[in-house]
């Protein structure tokens, strides 16, 4: 007999080791470290409204552990619940029996009962979520960039250490910018405590005339080659600004490192930001033919499913489709818990989508996953199209089709769970 239900703290010490054995890569196996593990998840468990553990049980043994977290995310400017899963692992002793993909099912139900239809996932394997129908969002790209080529600030600013009295500025400036940027994700119990947390972060802020923080940095200092103390490297964990004025002042900020820092190393999911460089090249000297040379490495991460797409429309009835004028059948295939192509007809009127219609234009036919990506804005229709994963019946309204789902700006997301 095989159930799900929430864990307590009666059942921390067996959450711990299959949290520990699910991924031991980078574990510290000494009972201080687990000790200190479960301390910590014993805290979130008890104290962190967003996150909920649960536990599959068969025949009352734990068997697999997953978190389920209740976010709020920029949902092409609004505010909407969003889901997602996060520390899924399964025991030892029952891999291979399909406990993750019902605790994935599991997790699938409860929101789309809810009434939240998004739900995100880090993978630890692509593919595996891929085949349960969750799409690509938006690559990271890491720049390594010499300090010198940061561009220099020269006028006035006010640069300072944030400490832990400056918290709450900083989770005012995160969420102002979270509500101008799509994708992008309120901070929760456990990462606000790892601003501070972390004894090797460094936070900078910079303050405008009524003392606000406008933006602010979390970095820590790397050493540059093994054996070589003076050599320094400045690994940026976030980067958060209100408009491009403020990102100027920190990166001035970081320039002026050139005397100590070696390197500085970017994550960001903004596929404009080698712009901000007159030489992008990073530290790799790699050449791709004919002519190019390496700026950044690029990784996929966060993944999107729409549990429930209609109700995705209704949530999302204050979007834009670009003013058009266009009535679409989509037959959306699932294969994961409904295994049934699903039909949904939209009237897009005046950039405005309308449900319930009967009659419709064109046709249009992809995966839940790939659909996923393009209700999101990761990925655009004529993109998908050209790679075969889309298939329409009347092809004179592709690009109609195209500029109806296209959005300015692709999802960030920069949150860890």
């Amino acid at each position: 007999m095989r159930e799900i239900r929430k864990l307590n703290e009666e059942y921390i010490d067996e959450y711990t080791e299959i949290a520990f054995n699910a991924y031991p890569s980078f574990k510290d196996f000494t009972k201080k470290a687990m000790d200190k593990y479960k301390k910590e998840a014993l805290d979130i468990l008890k104290n962190d409204s967003v996150v909920t553990f649960y536990g599959m049980f068969e025949n009352d043994k734990l068997i697999g552990v997953m978190r389920l977290f209740d976010f709020e995310m920029n949902f092409f400017g609004k505010i909407i619940p969003v889901s997602g899963i996060g520390f899924l692992g399964v025991h030892l002793m029952h891999k291979k029996k399909k406990v993750a993909r019902d605790m994935l099912e599991f997790y699938e139900k409860h929101y789309k009962n809810k009434n939240v239809p998004l739900g995100l996932l880090l993978p630890f394997r692509p593919d595996f979520y891929k085949k349960m129908g969750y799409g690509f969002g938006t690559k990271m790209n890491q720049y390594r960039l010499p300090t010198e080529r940061l561009p220099e600030y020269r006028k006035e600013s006010d640069i300072r250490y944030i400490n832990e009295d400056g918290l709450e500025k900083i989770l005012d400036c995160h969420n102002r910018v979270v509500e101008k940027t799509h994708g992008m994700m309120k901070k929760f119990g456990d990462e606000i405590r790892q601003i501070f947390g972390d004894e090797f972060n460094r936070v900078i802020g910079s303050y405008d005339k009524e003392g606000n923080i406008e933006g602010y940095i979390v970095f820590k200092f790397l050493n540059g080659k093994e054996g070589n103390y003076t050599i320094n490297n400045i690994y940026m964990k976030e980067l958060v600004y209100e408009n491009p004025e403020v990102l100027r002042k920190l990166l001035g900020f970081l320039r002026k490192q050139d005397d100590q820092v070696h390197l500085i190393i970017f994550n960001t999911e903004d596929e404009n930001f080698y712009y901000l460089f007159d030489d992008p090249r990073n530290d790799s000297l790699n050449y791709i033919p004919y002519g190019y040379l390496e700026t950044n490495t690029q990784a996929v991460g966060v993944m999107y499913k729409i549990f429930d797409i209609r109700e995705a429309f209704i949530q999302c009835s204050h979007r834009s489709y670009n003013k058009a004028n266009i009535r679409v059948r989509f037959l959306i295939e699932d294969s994961f818990i409904a295994k049934k192509e699903e039909e949904i007809i939209v009237k897009f009127e005046n950039g405005r989508a309308i449900l319930d219609e009967e009659k419709f234009d064109v046709t249009v036919k992809m995966d839940i996953s790939d659909f996923s990506s393009l209700f999101l804005g990761a990925t655009s229709l004529k993109g998908l199209w050209s790679l075969g994963l889309v298939e329409i019946d009347k092809g004179e309204y592709l690009d109609e089709l195209d500029r109806a789902f296209y959005y300015s700006q692709k999802p960030v997301c920069y949150t860890d769970f």
